[in-house]
């Protein structure tokens, strides 16, 4: 099993909009779960010379510090209202976005950003800013998506996706952990292909038995997919024998696979890079789908060192 990222705290990225907000109320609760304080963050540089403006470089640089402070005075004022003895820090920075989400997570527990909106949004979390901070950050990194109205932890499962690789390990690990402490079940989500389950043992059959032996029994093999699944998943349930289970074994698309099980789902948690059996099931390429076509919030697990 791979060791659960510890951390003295969960960051949050914040820029005034009703996305972050809500991702910024969600964060809230999750760091009261965990018991670890919140640190807000809100990093953008001034922009540069503005001809129309009449004001000078310092001037510009000092009305933008002011506005990063107003923003994050206002988003402290909220987090005050839904936890009012959580431990809470701010940060204003005039870095560009991710160098500043990501100096203000070191030895962080976990990242936590909004995505989806107008304006702002889309510019700062949808681009490069969000796949550079899941790339580069020492952490897990939650990218929320949800109903601004409603962002609060709930009491349905947690969905991993399973592959047996290293960092789906401790994906799954960090995803039963959870569960555990929320009191929900976990679902284990692993995708099968037709060329992966059957395809290494066509050539030789051909040989012996001819095109007969393209006939293929995909109900044993379900259930073989099925068993490689169990066999990932037992040591989890072993390690946390309190936690609910539904394992789900698919054929098909790990992408659609996962944003189906996260319709029933309160978040998806991934392993960043993983490899296993099915190369392309959690390759970066797939990450990338899922932050973007996730209606739910999505949890990428980065795990130390990594």
């Amino acid at each position: 099993m791979q060791p659960i990222p510890a951390g003295s705290h969960i960051v949050v990225g914040v820029d005034g909009s009703e996305t972050s907000l809500a991702a910024a109320e969600w964060a809230t609760a999750f760091a009261a779960k965990l018991a670890l304080p919140l640190r807000l963050v809100h990093s953008s540089p001034a922009p540069g010379p503005m001809p129309e403006i009449a004001m000078t470089p310092a001037e510009l640089a000092e009305r933008y510090r002011a506005y990063r402070s107003e923003l994050l005075t206002s988003a402290e004022a909220a987090v005050r209202r839904w936890a009012p003895g959580i431990g809470l820090t701010s940060v204003a920075d005039s870095e560009p976005p991710a160098a500043g989400l990501l100096k203000a997570a070191r030895g962080a527990a976990m990242i936590v950003i909004g995505a989806t909106g107008a304006g702002a949004v889309e510019r700062w979390i949808l681009g490069s800013t969000a796949l550079r901070v899941v790339d580069q950050a020492q952490c897990p990194v939650a990218v929320w998506r949800g109903d601004p109205a409603n962002p609060s932890l709930d009491d349905r499962p947690i969905v991993v996706g399973c592959d047996g690789s290293p960092l789906s390990a401790g994906a799954t690990e960090l995803a039963f952990a959870w569960a555990q402490l929320f009191s929900v079940p976990v679902v284990p989500v692993r995708t099968w292909t037709d060329s992966a389950a059957a395809g290494d043992s066509v050539p030789t059959a051909m040989q012996v038995f001819g095109p007969s032996a393209m006939t293929v029994d995909w109900e044993t093999i379900a259930r073989a997919e099925a068993g490689i699944l169990s066999t990932i998943v037992a040591p989890y349930r072993k390690k946390f024998p309190g936690v609910p289970v539904v394992e789900r074994s698919r054929r098909g698309s790990a992408v659609r696979e996962l944003l189906r099980a996260l319709d029933e789902g309160q978040l998806l948690v991934v392993g960043h890079k993983g490899r296993g059996r099915l190369r392309g099931a959690l390759l970066g390429s797939t990450t990338q789908n899922l932050l973007h076509r996730a209606q739910g919030p999505l949890v990428v697990y980065r795990g130390p060192g990594n």
